[in-house]
C-alpha cells in the first residue's frame, strides 16, 4: 500500500498503532473493536480496512487521483513475484524449463 501511493505521489501519515494508544483507538472504532491493519482513513472521512490494489485504487481514482501503471505494479508486486515462482514450479514440473 505504501508503495503505491509513494509512487503515485499521494501524501499520507503513516501511524503504527502499537505506538499511538488514539491511533489504536479510532481503528478499533472503524473495525468493531478490531486493530485490523491497515486502515487507510480519507481525506472525506471514509476508511478502507485491509483492502485490495484494486479498492485502493478505485477509492483514490474516485478522489481525484491518477495511479498510473508503475505504481499499480508497486502495488502487487508480492502477487506478481508469486506468480512467476509459481509458473517456474509448473514449468519445470513439466520438464518445459
Amino acid at each position: 500500500m505504501r508503495g503505491l501511493l509513494a509512487q503515485a505521489k499521494i501524501p499520507y501519515d503513516y501511524i503504527d498503532i502499537s505506538r499511538d494508544s488514539g491511533a489504536a483507538a479510532k481503528v478499533r472504532a472503524l473495525n468493531g473493536g478490531n486493530e485490523s491493519v491497515p486502515t487507510l482513513v480519507f481525506p472525506d472521512g471514509s476508511s478502507l480496512t485491509e483492502p485490495t490494489v484494486g479498492q485502493l485504487k478505485s477509492k483514490l481514482e474516485s478522489l481525484g487521483y491518477r495511479i498510473g501503471p508503475l505504481a499499480w505494479l508497486i502495488g502487487n508486486a508480492w502477487q506478481i513475484v508469486i506468480g512467476g515462482v509459481i509458473l517456474y514450479a509448473l514449468l519445470h514440473f513439466l520438464e518445459i524449463i
